[in-house]
């Protein structure tokens, strides 16, 4: 039976619901599985598309479906680090089943989205071309910090340094614009742009967040629980932009191959 997406996402979506309801204490986990629309609408138009056979139509919607996974997976991690600091495994539990149901969709997605190209490549009707977007990546990893620290109103200075962020948006753009040319040199000149734009960005965040962040630690103890909060966020958002530089320069590696 071929892989539908929406009506994968929307079964696991309704066995958490009911989970929910038998858990006690899930409710902030619950809240975010019922706010799951883009997901389900970015499922059914990648349904339309991989049962159409348009190659064009199908990465666009796997783009979005994934952005919109992504993006609620950040959600869900964030619901998962905050209730176990309360120790609420109620919650726990509930969003960590939904975060499994919604990684399965989107990996089912990229695999049949792999499959379903290399044949249209064969018959000629497409050029297969990778399926990530370093700009969802950026995105959704913005998103996992505001979820981290959204409740705890940072300063304006702070804020406007976070969300000055078009650079990065640019950037990663760029990125995404040259993988799917499979031009080297562009993707030379993207990274090289990435890397600078994002030591520069990251530089000011920690600057105005007046935290001290490393690289490789997500778990930087403080006698203040609002600088905890953002050590952990910021640490985290320094990781994602490490991903996104690997991640880009594994497929150059294999573009001057």
């Amino acid at each position: 039976m071929p892989f539908a997406a929406a009506p994968e996402f929307k079964k696991h979506k309704a066995k958490c619901e009911a989970e929910a309801k038998k858990i006690p204490n899930s409710g902030d986990a619950l809240a975010v599985v019922k706010k799951s629309g883009d997901v389900e609408k970015a499922a059914a138009a990648w349904d339309k598309a991989y049962k159409g056979g348009d190659a064009k139509a199908l990465r666009e919607a796997l783009a979005d479906l994934l952005q919109a996974t992504k993006i609620f997976r950040a959600k869900l991690s964030a619901v998962i680090v905050k209730a176990q600091k309360a120790k609420n495994e109620g919650a726990v539990e509930v969003a960590a089943d939904m975060l499994g149901g919604a990684m399965n969709v989107e990996q089912m997605a990229q695999l049949e989205s792999q499959f379903a190209l290399k044949k249209l490549e064969k018959a000629g009707s497409a050029k297969e071309m990778p399926a990530t977007t370093f700009f969802a990546d950026w995105t959704a990893a913005k998103k996992m910090f505001e979820a981290l620290t959204g409740k705890k109103k940072p300063a304006e200075g702070f804020l406007l340094a976070f969300r000055a962020s078009s650079g990065l948006e640019k950037a990663t753009k760029a990125l995404d614009a040259a993988t799917r040319a499979n031009d080297v040199d562009a993707l030379q000149k993207a990274i090289k742009g990435f890397e600078k734009t994002g030591s520069e960005y990251f530089a000011t965040v920690k600057k105005k967040a007046k935290v001290s962040v490393a690289a490789d630690d997500t778990d930087i103890p403080d006698e203040s629980e609002e600088a905890f909060n953002y050590d952990q966020a910021l640490a985290i958002l320094l990781k994602n932009l490490n991903v996104i530089r690997k991640e880009a320069g594994d497929i150059l590696a294999e573009a001057r191959k």
